[in-house]
């Protein structure tokens, strides 16, 4: 209750407010952030209440159950009790209907300090475009696709994809018969493009938590599971469920506090290509995986294993295991033999035993699926193993009495649930990734603890405060100081530019021409073993799981590695450019501020108040490069590069040829003439949203401190410092709290 006090949601927005006006406002809820920072900058000029009202859902009238799974929990451990508990938000597949490939989504986990979902729906082109590569397969000789498909995977698509156009379409069944030339041709239901690129927004009001959570799982059913029963609902239940792309789910969980973010995915018990490409582009983005078996990680499906380790994730984690995490558990409690009560003291305890040796063989498993005998150190220090048991945790927890108490008396039992230790491993990686940010609150925290113990910085900040409070001096140097910052601001937005264009000319132009030419060749040597217009589908960006054959990879293969370096040059010139920008603003605040100062006060004073706009001038400079709202660093700056790749290779390439109104002979050869400019097209593109992604940082910067908005925020801090100063100076309190913090701090992530 106390975190959503200030909670604003839409309908409290200001009505003439724009979207981009309230794009930092941090008291909205998270899902509108997300979709402020996707939109377009024509739809920021709007109206921010007239855009996203229309996208929010009401929460349903959910009956409150007795949830006597959650309120009967503390008898599991206690009376040996065996109960089936629910999952606390995510919803669970019935056995009817659950193999039909309707929603393969990933759901996002997120933190949130209320409850909040937004669903986002296929647009009508990438559902088209995934029909109509039934049409592909439906007429290609099997005969001749030995070496480019796998047969099995190809029946199960076919299976999957006729599931799909009865649902989505009013063609009915599918049938060879259907005059579909391309996927244009696919006439979708009128429901279905009713949802079609729509989003909406679930938001609870944090009130009453239990109300929300289960209005939550209550939608989360109706958008994944076929729940209704009656006959003439459920054909509309389906529509939707089938249309749905990706939903992110925010919950006030402990778990995934601290910028952690889990990627629930769809399963690999079959050969869905749609869910397969989902799984397979979360494993080139995530940091750690998470592998959960019945038993052991040695008996996973083949399929699992293969797809781990030939991921994105699989080969960034081989070559830097540091920086990644291999997350191998085994959730064994729905078996009677791991059901542990309060008399099993003996039988959790040898789980001690069993876990080292479990440990042991899935090394073992590692090593030989990575042909890496003996495992190099850092990998397997990389890779979690555990046995959890987070039922028997729950029940432990959930008994009566003193807390301290119960962890005392059940310490044993709550040390082998596996559960402390996964979550303290997560932890600590999340830590150690963080480490950066948390060296910068520890030097900010250790700077303040400096000032309050120097006598001398208390009389400066004194008399320092009476001249930023005169109205007077703040009326005659705040235009001044605009109109010096504005100047310094324009060349360095200028100069920004410059060298990002200067790295895109040369640099990217010299890696593309390399990439272009290595496609040539890749091209040349694989061409003959395409059988089918299916490898052209732009809903995979020439990614298509079916086929052993993948365009994307002919085309880039190689450029992974090279790209990296792009990114570091371009960081590493950002770097002296803002540096440069502080010393300029730095020179001209303190030449400004001189003709006030100067006469008056000594030169500790002065040096003081130095350091004390150098200090707000580098908080708003570091955070051009920060970890929050699309930073400019390598990873967004990737996430910039990928998408010119895709995009580039979706328009030159893929659409064009991805129809049947032409023989596949002809498709080859406009893909021969147009390699050279799929490729070289991407600096284009990649400048474009090098120049979109600085404007919006620069834009928030020049808000943050360099306008007159921002001069005053300036002001306004600088003010608010020197009262900090002046007023903890005797409160040793305050001073102690600072010391503890400093200590902590140092004895908790100097080795994560």
């Amino acid at each position: 209750m106390e975190n959503n006090r200030y909670l604003k949601l839409p309908k409290d927005i200001d009505e003439k407010a724009k979207l981009e006006e309230i794009e930092e406002d941090v008291y909205l809820p998270d899902v509108v952030k997300d979709f402020i920072k996707t939109a377009s900058e024509t739809k920021k000029k709007e109206c921010a209440r007239t855009v996203i009202e229309p996208l929010c859902c009401e929460l349903p009238e959910v009956v409150q159950r007795s949830n006597n799974s959650l309120s009967n929990v503390a008898k599991y451990f206690s009376e040996n009790s065996r109960l089936n508990i629910e999952p606390y938000i995510l919803s669970q597949k019935k056995r009817k209907g659950s193999y039909e490939s309707t929603t393969k989504c990933i759901i996002n986990l997120r933190y949130g300090t209320v409850y909040q979902m937004s669903v986002n729906y296929f647009t009508e082109e990438e559902l088209q475009q995934q029909l109509f590569e039934l049409v592909t397969l439906n007429g290609e000789d099997s005969s001749s696709l030995i070496n480019e498909t796998n047969e099995n995977i190809k029946k199960r698509a076919q299976e999957c994809l006729k599931v799909r156009f009865e649902i989505l379409t009013d063609h009915g069944f599918f049938s060879n018969s259907q005059e579909i030339k391309c996927p244009k041709d696919i006439v979708l239901s009128k429901e279905v493009q009713q949802l079609a690129g729509k989003t909406e927004l679930y938001i609870g009001n944090g009130k009453e938590v239990q109300h929300d959570r289960l209005a939550m799982q209550s939608i989360l059913r109706q958008l994944t599971t076929n729940q209704r029963k009656k006959e003439d609902t459920v054909k509309d239940s389906r529509k939707k469920i089938a249309a749905v792309k990706q939903i992110v789910i925010y919950l006030p969980s402990k778990i995934l506090y601290g910028g952690k973010e889990i990627l629930e995915m769809p399963g690999t018990d079959d050969s869905d290509p749609m869910a397969m490409n989902f799984i397979e582009t979360a494993l080139n983005e995530v940091d750690a995986v998470i592998v959960i078996s019945e038993f052991a990680f040695t008996i996973t499906e083949t399929e699992v294993k293969d797809m781990l380790f030939n991921s994105g994730f699989g080969k960034f984690w081989k070559k830097n295991p540091n920086n990644y995490k291999l997350i191998l558990l085994a959730y064994s409690e729905k078996d009677q033999e791991w059901q542990f009560g309060k008399d099993d003291t003996k039988e959790i305890e040898s789980l001690e035993q069993h876990e080292v040796k479990k440990r042991e063989k899935e090394l073992n498993s590692v090593s030989d699926l990575l042909k890496m005998n003996p495992l190099p150190e850092d990998l397997e220090k990389s890779i979690i193993t555990a046995c959890i048991l987070p039922v028997l945790h729950t029940s432990i927890l959930a008994q009566q009495g003193e807390e301290y108490r119960i962890f005392q008396d059940y310490e044993q039992f709550l040390k082998n649930t596996g559960i402390n230790k996964l979550i303290n491993a997560i932890d600590g990686f999340v830590a150690s990734r963080q480490k950066t940010t948390t060296e910068k609150v520890k030097a900010e925290l250790s700077h303040f603890h400096k000032e309050k113990h120097l006598g001398n910085i208390t009389a400066a900040a004194k008399s320092v405060l009476n001249v930023l409070n005169n109205r007077e001096y703040k009326g005659t140097l705040e235009p001044t100081i605009t109109k010096n910052n504005e100047n310094i601001l324009i060349l360095f937005d200028k100069s920004l530019k410059q060298m990002l264009a200067e790295v895109v000319d040369t640099k990217v132009d010299a890696i593309l021409k390399e990439t272009a030419e290595e496609a040539k060749i890749n091209w040349t040597n694989n061409k003959d073993k395409i059988k089918s217009f299916a490898v052209y589908n732009p809903y995979f960006y020439g990614k298509n799981p079916v086929y052993k054959v993948k365009l994307f990879n002919l085309f880039f293969d190689g450029l992974e590695d090279k790209k990296v370096n792009i990114f570091n040059e371009i960081k590493s010139r950002i770097e002296p450019l803002l540096k440069q920008c502080k010393d300029k603003t730095l020179q001209q605040l303190m030449e400004d501020l001189n003709k006030l100062l100067v006469e008056k006060y000594d030169p500790f004073t002065l040096e003081f108040v130095q350091n004390a706009i150098g200090n707000e001038l580098d908080g708003a400079l570091a955070w051009y490069l920060g970890n929050i709202q699309r930073p400019f660093n390598e990873k967004t700056m990737k996430k910039c590069f990928d998408k010119s790749q895709n995009e580039n290779l979706k328009k030159t390439i893929l659409k064009p040829n991805f129809k049947q109104e032409s023989s596949l002979a002809i498709a080859k050869q406009k893909t021969e003439v147009n390699i050279e400019k799929c490729i070289m097209d991407i600096k284009i593109s990649f400048l474009d949203k090098l120049f979109a992604l600085h404007k919006m940082r620069f834009r928030s910067l020049n808000g943050k401190l360099l306008t007159p908005k921002g001069s005053s925020k300036m002001w306004q801090r600088l003010t608010h410092k020197m009262k900090l100063i002046t007023k903890l100076k005797d409160n040793r309190r305050h001073i102690n709290i600072l010391d503890a913090s400093i200590e902590m701090m140092s004895a908790n992530y100097d080795e994560p």
